[in-house]
């Protein structure tokens, strides 16, 4: 009995022994795996963290934006002076036309014919002038030697008179004649593109009526109506420049010079009308009627604005932002004081920036003090 307890014993020592050197070495493999971790977190860490850096720049750059429509620079209701059947219409909506291009024609066998009465009409007014003149240069004479009376002479001087304003009450007519042939052509006034076309050939039109509208697309304006209370901070001098961009072409901005604006607000809205001319982007199609945004600075407005992912609360609930220190690759915080929004994006500073600053545009609540960063274009 006492070699089995012996036996037992010993089995137990034995059992104990290895699963102590099998601890052993679990824990030393932890170790070692735990070290490379932390070894590899640490090299992470050392990495400069890549970062949007973006330099603080005049809230100019962003302006206030409005809402604005685009129109035509020249908008022309075309209509003919003369009535008339259609016999030509050789341009369609969309067509581009140069000036003195024919855009339509109306018949003109009438004005022919006009003119072809009124010219027989005053040759022979003017024969009857000629006879009248006749008429008075033999009666001078003999008005002097008594042979006739004042009375047949005054008859002869009024023959004459009547005659030469006969005719030239015909020759009026005939060049109003010859203006109503020439008006049987409707040409093009200036450059330009045909927007609307409201009648076909073969048509009767009437004096007066629309036609046809052109459009002159060549610069453009654009319109924005903007409030009375900011309305008094412009700066309201022809040429003045702002920005346009428009919705069909995103992420593209294009300079415009003030061009007009109304002296008197809308009764309604009490919004001022506003027009900014530009040449037509040559980037795209920018046709009347499409809309885009206006972005106009207010006159004196100097202030600094960033954008406003770069923005944060530090834990004394102060705004704040990462300044980037080009020298060192790391961010430091800076305690700023800010105003209102600056376009759809950005946020006016007025205590905290000198201006010559570069920020951590986007993601401030993953920075630290003095972590290493990497900028990346935005």
């Amino acid at each position: 009995m006492k070699m089995a307890k012996g036996l037992k014993l010993l089995f137990l020592i034995v059992v104990l022994v290895l699963a102590a050197v099998a601890f052993f070495l679990v824990v030393r493999r932890v170790g070692s795996a735990a070290g490379g971790a932390e070894a590899e977190l640490r090299a992470l860490a050392a990495e400069p963290r890549p970062a949007a850096i973006e330099a603080v720049r005049g809230a100019s750059s962003g302006g206030r934006r409005y809402p604005a429509t685009v129109r035509a620079s020249k908008e022309a209701p075309l209509s003919f002076r003369v009535a008339g059947p259609l016999v030509a219409v050789p341009v369609q909506p969309g067509d581009r036309v140069r000036r003195g291009d024919l855009l339509m024609e109306i018949d003109r066998r009438d004005y022919d014919d006009a003119i072809r009465v009124l010219e027989a009409q005053l040759a022979g007014a003017r024969a009857a002038l000629e006879k009248a003149r006749l008429d008075l240069d033999r009666a001078r004479p003999l008005l002097a030697e008594g042979v006739i009376a004042q009375a047949a002479f005054d008859g002869a001087v009024s023959a004459h008179d009547t005659s030469a304003a006969s005719v030239r009450d015909i020759e009026s007519r005939l060049r109003i004649a010859r203006h109503q042939l020439a008006d049987v052509r409707l040409l093009a006034p200036f450059d330009g593109i045909v927007a609307a076309k409201t009648v076909d050939n073969h048509e009767m039109v009437a004096a007066g009526q629309v036609v046809l509208t052109l459009l002159d697309i060549s610069s453009l304006d654009v319109r924005a109506e903007v409030p009375e209370d900011e309305m008094v901070r412009k700066d309201l001098v022809p040429g003045r420049e702002a920005l346009v961009e428009f919705s069909a072409l995103p992420g593209r901005a294009f300079t415009a010079r003030l061009k007009e604006w109304s002296a008197a607000p809308d009764r309604v809205t009490r919004t001022y009308a506003v027009t900014f001319s530009l040449a037509a982007p040559s980037e795209g199609q920018v046709l009347p009627g499409m809309t885009g945004e206006l972005l106009w600075q207010a006159a004196g407005d100097d202030r600094l604005s960033v954008p406003v992912g770069a923005l944060f609360s530090d834990e004394e609930g102060r705004e704040a932002l990462w300044v980037f220190d080009d020298r060192t690759s790391t961010a430091s915080k800076r305690v700023v004081e800010t105003g209102g929004l600056v376009g759809r994006d950005r946020v006016s500073v007025v205590k905290g920036l000198s201006g010559n600053e570069r920020v951590v545009a986007a993601g401030p609540a993953f920075i630290v003090e003095g972590m290493k960063l990497r900028p990346l274009s935005r």
